[in-house]
């Protein structure tokens, strides 16, 4: 099973299970009742917890805290792992720059450092009192209908409205095959995506691949040209650095889009507007890693295939990534294959442990 990196200090944990709703509370206020109950079930079955104690404090607490104990279970009957790195946490700052992409933090801070550190390093990090403001994002998952019919429900419109999904990142992978044909196309749909999308404030580059077959250059030349139209309109104040990938058409029919913690899915292109209408008849899909459902494939898939229909969203990500390295693998041994540097931590994967 694969899991998600989360260093955490014991004391968010106990301080989050001191504060489980009550019967009373889960009638009073049924969004915190859920969003504790999601993300409780996040730390006993998807995790990789890192922790901030050693073995023997660990050990001794689960004698008095029942959540703990359980944690303890689990970890050995193949739920989330436990891991006992007291000395991690005295270096965060290196860490998050070494770990994986898809790392979350749950620390013992005030709201304002939490958010601090996403914003330098692009990587969510929570306390206790920031799950409930967090956890539409991180465990639900949504669709829109990209359709010409002006009276479909929850139909897509305008890339704005994906600004509900910002959320910490510094990374992007898109593998699309038309998405780069036309620059006009291109005006309309990749730079108001990106801009609805990307984090507004970080302190490190953002790192762009993006996996194409119809370049109308080189794609060296289309990724100086893209990184020129990106940090001259999307007005943010850090750097975007952009690798174009070129595949074959046989080679890829996905389209999908992976940041560190979400994957959009789309029927078609995601070239869904031309001029300022509504081109396609598709779905749109969002599906966060920390979704937990395992029959979520039935919203995209016909048919999803056997040992699809038993994975979590994560894996199935995990999955696709793997298939866009063998992309990219194929595509660095042609002269023109790749353009820029390949940087990117969803795709090189992880530096460290």
């Amino acid at each position: 099973m694969e899991r998600i990196t989360t260093y955490a200090n014991i004391n968010s944990l106990t301080d989050f299970f001191r504060k489980r709703p009550s019967l009373e509370d889960q009638l009073d206020d049924m969004d915190w009742s859920k969003s504790w109950m999601d993300f409780y079930s996040f730390l006993n079955k998807q995790a990789d917890l890192r922790l901030d104690v050693d073995p023997t404090q660990l050990s001794m607490m689960s004698k008095t805290n029942p959540y703990i104990k359980k944690m303890l279970k689990n970890a050995s009957s193949g739920g989330s792992s436990l891991r006992c790195e007291k000395e991690a946490f005295e270096q965060l700052d290196e860490i998050s720059q070494k770990t994986m992409p898809q790392t979350m933090f749950f620390l013992d801070k005030s709201n304002t450092e939490c958010e601090d550190f996403e914003k330098k390093y692009g990587l969510i990090t929570l306390n206790p009192s920031r799950i409930k403001s967090k956890a539409g994002f991180m465990f639900n998952w949504s669709l829109y209908n990209v359709t010409k019919d002006r009276g479909a429900v929850k139909r897509f419109e305008k890339w704005s409205q994906l600004e509900r999904f910002r959320h910490p990142h510094n990374s992007m992978v898109i593998i699309d095959n038309y998405l780069l044909k036309d620059l006009g196309e291109m005006e309309e749909n990749l730079i108001p995506m990106l801009d609805a999308l990307l984090p507004e404030e970080l302190e490190v580059t953002f790192q762009l691949t993006l996996i194409s077959v119809d370049l109308r250059d080189k794609p060296l030349s289309m990724k100086k040209y893209i990184e020129w139209e990106l940090n001259k309109k999307l007005n943010r104040p850090y750097q975007i650095e952009v690798c174009v990938i070129k595949t074959e058409s046989n080679k890829n029919h996905d389209r999908n889009i992976f940041t560190n913690y979400l994957w959009m899915h789309s029927g078609h292109s995601f070239t869904y507007l031309r001029r300022q209408q509504v081109s396609k008849n598709t779905n749109l899909m969002l599906f966060p890693i920390f979704y937990q459902q395992k029959d979520f494939q039935s919203y995209y898939e016909d048919e999803p295939s056997s040992t699809e229909s038993k994975s979590s969203v994560w894996e199935a990500v995990h999955q696709r990534i793997r298939e866009a390295r063998y992309i990219i693998k194929t595509a660095s041994q042609s002269a023109h294959g790749v353009g820029g540097d390949l940087k990117n931590p969803i795709i090189m994967g992880n530096k460290t442990a």
